[in-house]
């Protein structure tokens, strides 16, 4: 959505389904706005061992500001782990398919992390705009030990991102992780704002837009997303072909997947958007707006 977008709408979605936790509506800053957004997926929580992670989060950081709010404590901080103790709470959310049972969720590698915070510093230098509002609204990277490398969200916990980088990433592959989890992130709190499916839409299966296996049409939905916000940050960079992409693969291959998945959507047979489309008038722009890039490439 941020290539496609800009962050305004991004904002304006975090900011109205944060309004009603913020402390004072006529003065917001990005430190109120991250507070009153950690409420707002607090209630979203419900109760759980997630939700009490979260209030363990709200309240280390009104100790780290103190009472009258003027501490020093980076309200907009990330918090990147693979402790035991946040690694169990959000793998419990996540998953993990190489394992089961109690000691399903163990520590990655140190560098692992580090290539993690390396990756985010790449992005930075690159577009610090963008990697404010990855910032703003993610509040906790984590990784674990697994076999396979990747990165994963998930709607139950929206602002964590799981990112388990390979050995031979590049820098750039571990920004795509963050571009490609917060497009997520993004989309989540769009479809909470405005509204993307209808009912059925969960029922349709097609080939996603990344790695071409079957899934549902609001996942395939995501990956074309994903992939036009990950070629759109590789077009504005200078990172077309000029380096190996271990992560997503080579732009060209992505591109050709995307425009495939992208005429598969236009051309169902109730993709529209009114009453009796399978995707409301927000998605239905979404996927025009990216079809419109993605021809631009």
């Amino acid at each position: 959505m941020f290539h496609l977008e800009g962050s305004s709408e991004i904002l304006r979605n975090a900011a109205v389904l944060s309004h009603p936790y913020l402390d004072d509506p006529g003065s917001v800053s990005s430190e109120s706005l991250r507070t009153a957004y950690l409420k707002f997926l607090r209630e979203l929580a419900g109760s759980g061992d997630y939700a009490d992670y979260l209030d363990g989060r709200l309240k280390q950081r009104d100790a780290e500001n103190g009472a009258d709010g003027a501490g020093a404590g980076d309200a907009t901080e990330m918090l990147f782990t693979d402790s035991s103790l946040e690694i169990g709470i959000l793998g419990a959310i996540f998953g993990n398919p190489d394992k089961s049972g109690p000691d399903q969720f163990s520590p990655a590698s140190a560098w692992q992390l580090e290539k993690c915070r390396d990756g985010g510093e790449f992005l930075a230098r690159r577009d610090p705009q963008l990697a404010g509002l990855i910032t703003l609204l993610t509040h906790t990277v984590f990784t674990v030990q697994t076999s396979w490398r990747g990165s994963m969200s998930d709607r139950r916990a929206i602002g964590a991102t799981l990112i388990i980088p390979g050995e031979h990433w590049h820098e750039n592959d571990i920004a795509e992780a963050f571009i490609h989890e917060f497009t997520h992130t993004a989309l989540f709190l769009d479809e909470r704002a405005k509204g993307h499916f209808r009912v059925g839409a969960d029922e349709v299966l097609l080939h996603s837009a990344i790695r071409k296996d079957e899934r549902t049409l609001p996942a395939v939905v995501h990956s074309l997303l994903v992939a036009t916000e990950v070629l759109s940050w590789r077009t504005a960079h200078g990172l077309w072909d000029t380096i190996p992409f271990r992560l997503h693969g080579s732009s060209r291959e992505m591109l050709e997947k995307a425009r495939d998945s992208h005429r598969t959507l236009v051309s169902l047979p109730n993709w529209h958007a009114d009453e009796g489309g399978i995707v409301k008038e927000r998605m239905f722009q979404l996927v025009a707006a990216a079809g419109s890039r993605l021809e631009t490439f």
